[in-house]
């Protein structure tokens, strides 16, 4: 029996299998394969049961088999993590970011993973080394790689408090020499490293913890673009809540904007600080969320006033009822950095983070708003048929977050630092709290 291992990439529209790695019982050069060599077939199961996944498409009236041949894009020997060489047993073959190759099914509301369960059958005769290789077929999957997974965990909080205990991802920096750019002397890598807190949004709660990392790309958060305003090394602690962390044990979704996993939360961030307290900078503890987890930034704020850095706060739902003076004053004690976008389908930021903005303004608050008119693709990687950036749902603006592309104020001004204009995430680095 034939095996591969998957190749996955995390994007912005979440985890994909974009190479698979196929082990062959020859070596091939490159100019021995192609595209044309294999096709490629995936059925999604759900994890639960293997039963083939169900799904509507957009315009369909039911249900159809979520399962479908898989373009490949190129195909070229490799080693056994998907690099190119010039003659290997191994065969990468590309694949592109479409439905049979997602990770997760589900909505902003609930998602989960999947299993990709892939078939490739070989088309085209191989020169073997005695004699010509055919009729291979790959369908046993032999483990995954995921570059962007380097470096980070999983762990489940010791203690519980209130009788929750939360599972969490989190992200060990590797404290060793950084250089920002490549005619600089490398810095000497600090001895106690800033943590960022991530709060995942309503369809990564449940109890799958690798969802609440991967399904939105919190990853970009270790990567080189956002961990060097860190100087190279900045831990990440990402946890999940069962539920959604709006709920106040009576309303899942509410607009009390209280939440049953305050305790906990701040319970899980004290315990992973005690566990690494040689290596955390407790003076550097930042907090930012999206959506559900953007609500959980502010109430973190409001009720550990005097512990984060600094938060950011993406589409966040607390709510205009519950800014009162009294929670404004508490919440003013920590800088914020809101994002949102104009037309959010589910979170008026009108009802939301433009009032709260203002009222922290006026409280003499230090408080930064970028507010983008819609969301549409700014890396240049995903299109409209017509050749446009590809337009998104306005809710979705966690993507420009990731991929550090908030950097003006509400006024559409650049935010100044030490003379310099900053986005959010360098901003961010530069938050201390005092003892």
């Amino acid at each position: 029996m034939a095996t591969y291992r998957t190749f996955t990439t995390l994007g912005d529209f979440g985890p994909w299998v974009s190479k698979l790695i196929l082990d062959l019982p020859c070596e091939v050069r490159a100019d021995e394969v192609s595209p044309a060599t294999f096709n490629v077939f995936c059925t999604r199961r759900e994890t639960a049961d293997g039963s083939v996944v169900m799904r509507t498409e957009k315009g369909a009236d039911h249900a159809t088999p979520s399962q479908g041949y898989a373009e490949v894009l190129a195909a070229y020997p490799c080693t056994e993590e998907g690099a190119p060489l010039p003659e290997s047993a191994h065969v990468a073959l590309e694949m592109g970011e479409v439905r049979v190759n997602k990770r997760i099914e589900g909505s902003v509301m609930q998602s989960r993973f999947l299993v990709n369960d892939y078939r490739v059958t070989q088309l085209a005769e191989l020169p073997g080394k005695d004699a010509p290789v055919s009729g291979l077929v790959f369908d046993e999957c032999a483990g995954d790689v995921c570059p962007a997974l380097d470096g980070w965990h999983e762990d489940v909080q010791a203690k519980a408090v209130d009788d929750i205990r939360l599972g969490y991802g989190y992200y060990e920096p590797s404290f060793s020499p950084f250089t920002m750019s490549w005619n600089e002397k490398p810095q000497p890598a600090p001895e106690k490293a800033a943590l960022i807190v991530w709060l995942h949004g309503a369809g990564e709660g449940g109890n799958e913890t690798g969802r609440a990392y991967q399904g939105n790309r919190v990853t970009a958060l270790s990567q080189r673009q956002i961990q060097r305003y860190f100087g190279g090394s900045a831990w990440v602690l990402v946890p999940q809540c069962p539920t959604f962390w709006m709920d106040n044990g009576k309303d899942q979704l509410g607009h009390v904007n209280e939440s049953i996993y305050v305790r906990p939360l701040k319970a899980l961030i004290d315990e992973f600080v005690a566990a690494h307290a040689d290596q955390v900078d407790t003076s550097r503890i930042i907090i930012g969320g999206l959506s559900n987890g953007g609500f959980m930034t502010v109430r973190m704020c409001l009720d550990y006033p005097d512990f984060f850095a600094a938060g950011i706060p993406v589409c966040a739902p607390f709510f205009v009822e519950n800014q009162t003076p009294e929670n404004v004053a508490r919440i003013a004690r920590t800088p914020l950095w809101f994002v949102h976008s104009k037309g959010d389908e589910l979170v008026d930021p009108r009802e939301t983070s433009l009032p709260l903005y203002a009222r922290l303004r006026e409280a003499g608050a230090e408080v930064h708003m970028t507010y983008f008119d819609h969301v549409e693709d700014l890396t240049g990687v995903y299109h409209e048929p017509d050749g446009r950036p590809l337009r998104t749902f306005n809710h979705g603006v966690w993507v420009h977050i990731y991929n550090d592309f908030c950097r003006t104020d509400l006024d559409g001004r650049s935010v100044i630092v030490n003379g310099e204009p900053v986005g959010a995430w360098e901003w961010a680095a530069t938050k201390r709290r005092e003892a």
